[in-house]
Order: structure tokens, then C-alpha cells, then sequence
């Protein structure tokens, strides 16, 4: 083959981006934040750029394209925090423009040259799928097989894929959904299917490995993109009768709904999308940014500040300076240790309207009128069936044995309301009350607490004293079985701290047998260092091994704040690392760094495009382009050195197009 083809030179651009997703990120060079796996793509830019300048003609499209970048580079250097400074987040975006322009260049504007490229991703998946079958691990916190330490040899559940190429799960997930896209493109646009499988049986192969690979990324911003792209080119396939088309639909609808419901946790589990991006938005300037790769500096900043100096430096490269400390006011612990009253609650949605999820909710209140929610709510994205337990409730849960180490609340509780659906009842921890309303037993039994033998239980304006761990327990009747049902519990109480250690609020008791069976330990609402969590049991072997709640930034954390309760930010730790790096949305990132309105412009023209190239005869390319936007609106795709090449090449060859035909159209002299 000559080496000055166009199909040449798009077999070099294939092989070389592959090239670079195979070579383990950062390692080697970290010259300017160059490494190893930049250096295919810098050969391809140095030798398009002598083609180019050998081979110079200036057409419309090169027009527009160094008007963008021009306008691109002044925007990025001058309306940002960072006026003019070497910036390598700028450098790469100019880097990705540049390439892929030379490239559509270089390759004679060729749609089978442009297939061509991403045929080379069958190199990827391949490899990938040996990552799988050997599990083998890589440095990064992201990289190679993540393994989730269960010790199980079953590849469903010991782990998932993060791929080599260093971008994680959703990374190598659209890298698979790519090629699995490319297939299905090729399969629909045949005459003949079954005839087109028999001659294509290395292919054949290799989507199902893609298919594979892709579903133990266990990235759901993938299998949206997959299905997104699926839809565009069934959609766009004549060989395809609507008939077949509409019984495809209701295939794949079918599976969709099978696959979600044997599997609801991978798709309804709690995410920090909503929280993230709340943050976010707190942080676009419509014209002015943060700077490129400023992205976790700024809107994490509260957190972040909680970190010293040198772990700051050394997992994220960010150095704050005094002034920007200042203008954030930190909340010191000793918060934790001061006296609160007021009002908890704990919201139990056994399931979220029609979605078959159960939700768990906290709040505060100081007047029992303005309820404040305690970070965000909470899903494991199944629904929680409780054991069925006839037993008492318990208030505390020390003497029960369900707190560890003996911990208990210290302080004083008034009042207890406890609504199951529609049926609401409130208890009230008098004197007057006592062995009526609720009941004190010794630790471990139901028998009765007797003043007189066992000590003096303090009750203070109408209140009733939790301060003996293990002297008594209190005891609430069970009204009715809470299983598999909406309910809520509210508790006025005096704290004269705020517990630090693992204490149960509320619970579920295993304290009285019925009939032949003895109720287990169910559920408990615990705080553990001021942070909520819901605790419930699967089986009496597992205990108490679910929960939901914890140190994630959308959690919160209870503190008290002049005598009453308040809720702060919680505080973060190195645990969180993946919690901001990863699942932000690509375009909400560009408006941060970069200004609201160059987001929208950037936006703007790759909608136009789309729509302005919106046929059959593009539909591999299209399909690929809404898969690359889906899934950018939840992960930051168009920063990832990884993918970003392949997220701009098919903008500029649509951009080509558009021109190509405006200058058919509109022939000049």
C-alpha cells in the first residue's frame, strides 16, 4: 500500500489512536503533562502538519476551522481567572481541535477512510477482554481490572472493567460502545443479515466481546449510549421493514425492563449526578471562567480546604492561597460537642412513586414547623424488604445489644411520633407515661425496670434521661408491621452532644420470640460521627452488613450551632478521591472553566452540524455522535484524553460537509 493514500493515512490515524488507549496512562515523559500514551497522537500531528503544509488548499472549511480556533484561544486566554498562563488543560482542547482538523484533511474527507479509523478499535476490545479473562490489575485507582476484593473467581462478581487506557469505566465502556455501533451499522446496512454474519465471523466475535466488556464496565452512561446509537441506526436502516423495526423495539424494551429488574441496583442505585451538578452550576459565570483544569479547585473548594498542604499537593496538584481560605468558613469539630435541641426525623419510602426503589431520607428541625433534609437522600436502587419483627421498638438500641461497644445517646428525649402510611402515633416520655405509652426493661429482657432496686430513672420537664447504657432499655409497642410500607419516625430530644462514635437512634428490637420463630434484628437508624445511616438485615448470618447514609458528599453531617441543630457539608476524605474526579457532565464542565456562553456556542454548532448531516448515509457517524454526547452529559468525555480525539474528529468531518456543500452550491469564479 502506498504511504501517501488516503486509506493509508486513515489505517495510521486508526492504528495510532488505538495505539494510545493501549499504553497505560501518565507513565513515562510528564513533560508539560505529556507521557508515553500522547506520543502516537504527537507523531500523527507533526506528520499531518508537514502534509499539510506540502500539500496547501485553502478551502472554506479550513476557513472556518482557524476562525474557531483563533476565537477558541483568545476566548480561553483572556475571560478567564488565569489571563495568558501556561494552562495544559487549554493546550490539550487546542491539541484535540487542531489533530482532528488535520486528520479529516489528511484523509481526503473519505467517509469509508473515516470508518476506517474506528475499526481499529477491535484492537481495543480485544485486549481489553484479555484484561477481563486474567484479571489483571493495574496502578491506577481506575485502571486495568478493578477488582472489588470479594475473592470470587466469577468476573460478574469480582469486580468490573476500568480499562488500560486510564479514563476508568466509562471510558472504555463508550470505547466499546463505539465498535459495538460499528458492527450493528455494517449488519443493518447489509442486504442480506445471515449472509453478512457467515462472512463476518472474526467481527461477529468481536461485538459480542465488546458487548461483554461493556456490560462489566458497569457504566450506565454506556448502556445509554449504546442504546441511543442502536435506536438512530435502526432508524435509519431501509433493508429493515417498520414491522421488523417495531418488533426490535419491543425486544429490546422488553429485555431493558427484565435486565433493570433483575438488576435494579446497577441502574437505580444512589448517584451524586444531582448533587455534583447542583454544585456545579453555583459556579458558571455566564462570560468569565475558572480556567481550564479548575475545575475541582473551585467547586470543591469547601472541601477540599479541609485537606492540609501536602496531601492537597500531592493527589491533586491544588495549592489554595490564604485569601481564598478566608473567604470560606470552616466549622471546627467542637461543634460536635456542644449541648442541641431540637427536632431528627427519618423518612422510609418503601417505594419511590413508581419507580421500584426504596428511599431513606434525614432531617432536622428546631420547631417542628421548618424541616431542613440532612445532605440528600438516599437508595440502594432496590427495593428494601424489612424482616417482618413483632417486637418493640427500641429507643437507642444500646441495651438491646445493637450498638456497639456500648455507646448511647446522651441527653434527654421528650416526645416520639411514629406514622406508618396514614396511621400516626405520638408518645410522650412523662413519668405519667411510663409502663403505659412506653416501657424501661432491664438490658436483654422484657422484664421491668424497678426504681428501687436498679436505681432512679431521671425524668426533667417532662423528659425522659438517656444516660444509664447499660442499666435499661426503652421500649415502644409495635403497633402494626412495618414491612414493606411508608413510614416515618420523629424524635424531640436534648443532646448534650452530638454522638461521635456508632449509636443507635432508633431500631427494631429482637427482644421477644412469637409463636415458634424469635424476631431477629431487623433495622436501625444509627449517627456515627454526626452523619445519618439506615442499617437493615437480609438474614440473621449477614447482620447488619446493609446501609445506606455515610461519609458521601451529599450525606451531610448533623452538628449543633448556638443550642440548636444545624447540618453542615461532610468532611471530605481521601476515600471520596473518585466521588469529584469522576460522572461529571462534560458541557457543565466547560461552562465552569471556561464561561457559560462558550459552552453554548461550542453546543450550538454541534447540534447544528447534526442536524445539518442528519441522513442515512451518515447514520454510523451519527449514531456514534449522540452515543459520545449521551454519555458526555454524565461524564466529562470531551476532557479525556482518552477519547476526546474521537469525540471531535466527526464534528469536523460534518463541518467539512456543511462547506463542501455550501461551495457546490455557491461556485465562486
Amino acid at each position: 500500500m502506498q504511504t501517501n493514500t488516503p486509506r493509508f493515512k486513515a489505517d495510521l490515524v486508526g492504528f495510532l489512536f488505538s495505539l494510545s488507549l493501549l499504553i497505560p496512562s501518565n507513565y513515562g515523559l510528564d513533560i508539560f503533562g505529556i507521557n508515553f500514551e500522547d506520543i502516537p497522537l504527537i507523531i500523527l500531528l507533526f506528520y499531518f502538519s508537514f502534509e499539510y503544509v506540502k500539500n496547501f488548499k485553502f478551502l472554506t472549511f479550513d476557513k472556518l476551522f482557524l476562525s474557531f480556533i483563533f476565537f477558541f484561544i483568545v476566548y480561553t486566554n483572556i475571560f478567564t481567572t488565569e489571563i495568558f498562563e501556561f494552562n495544559k488543560t487549554n493546550l490539550r482542547f487546542y491539541f484535540y481541535f487542531i489533530l482532528a482538523y488535520l486528520c479529516i484533511k489528511s484523509i481526503n474527507f473519505d467517509s469509508k477512510n473515516i470508518i476506517r479509523i474506528f475499526e481499529y478499535l477491535s484492537i481495543v476490545v480485544f485486549v481489553n477482554f484479555i484484561i477481563i479473562i486474567f484479571k489483571i490489575q493495574l496502578p491506577g485507582v481506575i485502571d486495568g481490572w478493578i477488582s472489588n476484593n470479594t475473592g470470587s473467581s466469577n468476573p460478574f462478581t469480582s469486580g468490573r472493567l476500568g480499562g488500560i487506557q486510564g479514563g476508568g469505566p466509562n471510558v472504555i465502556g463508550i470505547i466499546c460502545t463505539m465498535y459495538a455501533l460499528l458492527f450493528l451499522s455494517k449488519l443493518f446496512s447489509s442486504k442480506n443479515i445471515y449472509s453478512f454474519i457467515l462472512k463476518n465471523k472474526i467481527n461477529l466475535i468481536l461485538f459480542i466481546i465488546s458487548i461483554f466488556n461493556l456490560y462489566l464496565t458497569y457504566s450506565r452512561g454506556s448502556y445509554m449510549a449504546l442504546f441511543l446509537g442502536f435506536i438512530l441506526i435502526l432508524y435509519f436502516s431501509n433493508n429493515i421493514s417498520k414491522r421488523q423495526k417495531s418488533i426490535m423495539l419491543l425486544i429490546i424494551l422488553f429485555i431493558s425492563i427484565v435486565f433493570i429488574s433483575m438488576f435494579p441496583s446497577l441502574f437505580l442505585k444512589q448517584s451524586n449526578r444531582s448533587f455534583l451538578r447542583n454544585l456545579a452550576i453555583s459556579n458558571i459565570d455566564f462570560v468569565y471562567g475558572v480556567g481550564g483544569g479548575n475545575y475541582i479547585k473551585e467547586v470543591y473548594k469547601d472541601y477540599l480546604i479541609t485537606l492540609d498542604d501536602e496531601t492537597l499537593i500531592n493527589q491533586f496538584n491544588i495549592k489554595y492561597q490564604e485569601n481564598e481560605i478566608d473567604d470560606h468558613e470552616l466549622v471546627a469539630d467542637s461543634n460536635l460537642n456542644d449541648q442541641a435541641q431540637g427536632f431528627i426525623k427519618m423518612k422510609f419510602d418503601y417505594r419511590d412513586y413508581i419507580i421500584p426503589r426504596s428511599i431513606v431520607s434525614f432531617f432536622y428541625s428546631n420547631d417542628n414547623i421548618n424541616w431542613t433534609q440532612i445532605g440528600e437522600s438516599h437508595t440502594s436502587g432496590y427495593i428494601i424488604d424489612l424482616v417482618e419483627n413483632s417486637s418493640y421498638f427500641e429507643l437507642g438500641g444500646w441495651a438491646d445489644g445493637q450498638s456497639p461497644g456500648g455507646s448511647y445517646l446522651d441527653g434527654f428525649v421528650s416526645s416520639l411520633k411514629i406514622k406508618i402510611e396514614d396511621d400516626e402515633t405520638e408518645i410522650f416520655f412523662t413519668k405519667e407515661n411510663r409502663d403505659k405509652d412506653y416501657f424501661i426493661f432491664l438490658p436483654m429482657t422484657n422484664s421491668f425496670y424497678d426504681n428501687r432496686n436498679d436505681g432512679k430513672i431521671v425524668f426533667d420537664e417532662n423528659r425522659l434521661q438517656l444516660k444509664r447504657p447499660r442499666s435499661y432499655w426503652i421500649a415502644i409497642p409495635n403497633i402494626e408491621n412495618i414491612s414493606g410500607k411508608d413510614f416515618e419516625i420523629t424524635i424531640k430530644l436534648s443532646l448534650n452532644n452530638i454522638p461521635k462514635g456508632n449509636e443507635t437512634i432508633f431500631s427494631q428490637s429482637s427482644i421477644l420470640p412469637t409463636t415458634d420463630k424469635v424476631n431477629n434484628q431487623s433495622w436501625k437508624w444509627s449517627i456515627i460521627d454526626g452523619r445519618m445511616y439506615f442499617f437493615w438485615v437480609s438474614d440473621v448470618v449477614s447482620g447488619y452488613s446493609n446501609f445506606l447514609g455515610g461519609q458521601s458528599l451529599r450525606s451531610g453531617k448533623l452538628i449543633s450551632e448556638n443550642g440548636k441543630f444545624n447540618s453542615i457539608i461532610s468532611d471530605f476524605s481521601l476515600s471520596q478521591y473518585d466521588e469529584i474526579t469522576t460522572a461529571h457532565n462534560g458541557f457543565l464542565t466547560l461552562a465552569v472553566e471556561y464561561s457559560l456562553l462558550l459552552a453554548i456556542i461550542i453546543v450550538t454548532l454541534i447540534t447544528y452540524l447534526i442536524f445539518k448531516n442528519f441522513n442515512k448515509d451518515n447514520k454510523l457517524f451519527l449514531s456514534i455522535t449522540i452515543a459520545l454526547l449521551a454519555q458526555n452529559f454524565s461524564n466529562d468525555l470531551i476532557y479525556s484524553p482518552d477519547v476526546a480525539i474521537y469525540f471531535w474528529i466527526i464534528p469536523m468531518y460534518f463541518l467539512y460537509k456543511v462547506t463542501t456543500s455550501y461551495e457546490s452550491n455557491n461556485p465562486t469564479d
